[in-house]
C-alpha cells in the first residue's frame, strides 16, 4: 500500500498567456470544459462540488479518521439563566473564524469582486438534551446581530433514521422566517419548501444564541438519538446549497454537517461484543458438557451390554 498519494487535479488551469484564443483577448484558457474535467476545486455551474466530496471520502478511506468525541451526558438548560450551562457540555463544535470579511477587489477583464454578506462569524457550536427537549447553542466571534436581520442565524437540522422530504438532507429548520418572541421550526415538504411544525424558545445574549426544541417536534423518541447539523447566517440565495460556499458564514462550511450522538457509541459497540462474546463462551460451555453427558451415558450403556453378554 502507498505512504502517501500525490493528488494533481484541483485546478487544470492552464498557465500559458494568449494576446487572443478564441475571441478572448488576453485570454488564460481552461485546459477542458465541464465535459472533460478532472478540477476538484468547487466551482460554479454543472460541476458544483461534487468531486470535491468524493476527495473528501476517498482521503477519508485512505487516511482514516479520528474518533469522536463522546457526548457529555445530557442535562437540562435554562437558556435564559444568567449562569453558563454549558461548560461541562461536550463536545464543542469549533468551526473556523475570520471568514467573514468584506469583498472588495478587481477581478479579470474589468469583472469586480464584491461581497458584503458576513456578518455573523460562527466559531462554535454545542448540543445536549434531556427526556423532553433538545438544546442547541451557537457562538459568534462578536455580539450576534439584531434577530430583525435577514437570514438571520438559521439551524438545518438533520434527525437520521428519517425517512422523507427534505432539503439537501435536512428535514427541519429553524430561523427561516425572522423569529418573533418565539423562534419558529419548520418541516421540509420536498426540497426548498416549508411548513410550519411550531414555535421554539430561544434566547441571545451578546455572542450566544440558545434554542430548546421539544424532542417531539423533531419526531424524537428516547434518549438515544443522532441529530446532523448546520448553523447559516446571512444565505442570499434560498435554496442554493452552493450559497454556503460563498456568502455569510456557515458552520461547518460547505455541504459538512456536525453530528451529535446523544450515547456513547463505542461503549455501546464494546458493550455488545463483550454481552456477545460472554454468550458465546457461555453456549460453547454448554454444548462441551451437554456432548461430555451424551458421550457419557452412550459409553455406560456399551459397558452394560458388554458385561451382560459376556
Amino acid at each position: 500500500d502507498p505512504e502517501f498519494i500525490f493528488i494533481t487535479g484541483w485546478n487544470e488551469w492552464r498557465a500559458g498567456r494568449y494576446e487572443e484564443w478564441m475571441g478572448v483577448p488576453n485570454a488564460f484558457p481552461d485546459q477542458f470544459n465541464d465535459a472533460y474535467s478532472r478540477d476538484i476545486e468547487p466551482s460554479k455551474g454543472e460541476l458544483k462540488d461534487h468531486y470535491y466530496y468524493q476527495l473528501v471520502s476517498f482521503v477519508r478511506r485512505f487516511k482514516g479518521v479520528e474518533k469522536p468525541e463522546a457526548a457529555s451526558k445530557g442535562k437540562t438548560i435554562d437558556i435564559y439563566s444568567e449562569e453558563d450551562m454549558w461548560t461541562d457540555v461536550k463536545p464543542y463544535f469549533a468551526s473556523y473564524g475570520g471568514n467573514t470579511l468584506h469583498r472588495n477587489n478587481p477581478g479579470y477583464l474589468g469583472y469586480h469582486y464584491e461581497n458584503t454578506s458576513g456578518r455573523n462569524d460562527i466559531v462554535g457550536a454545542k448540543v445536549t438534551h434531556d427526556n423532553d427537549f433538545v438544546y442547541f447553542m451557537v457562538e459568534t466571534k462578536e455580539n450576534i446581530s439584531s434577530s430583525t436581520d435577514p437570514a438571520w442565524m438559521r439551524l438545518f437540522i438533520d434527525v437520521e433514521g428519517q425517512k422523507g422530504p427534505n432539503w439537501e438532507t435536512f428535514e427541519y429548520i429553524i430561523n427561516r422566517v425572522s423569529p418573533g418572541e418565539k423562534a419558529v421550526l419548520e418541516k421540509s415538504n420536498g426540497g426548498w419548501n416549508w411548513e410550519k411544525v411550531g414555535d421554539v424558545e430561544y434566547s441571545v445574549k451578546d455572542n450566544r444564541l440558545q434554542i430548546k426544541v421539544p424532542k417531539s417536534m423533531l419526531g424524537i423518541n428516547g434518549d438515544k438519538f443522532v441529530v446532523n447539523f448546520k448553523w447559516s447566517d446571512n444565505m442570499q440565495n434560498d435554496g442554493d446549497v452552493m450559497d454556503f460556499y460563498v456568502n455569510g458564514d456557515a458552520a461547518p462550511g460547505g455541504r459538512f454537517k456536525f453530528q451529535y450522538i446523544s450515547y456513547d457509541a463505542g461503549r455501546t459497540s464494546s458493550a455488545r461484543k463483550i454481552f456477545a462474546t460472554v454468550a458465546g463462551c457461555v453456549l460453547a460451555i454448554g454444548l462441551v458438557l451437554i456432548g461430555g453427558i451424551y458421550f457419557f451415558k452412550k459409553k455406560r450403556n456399551n459397558t452394560v451390554k458388554t458385561e451382560v453378554n459376556l
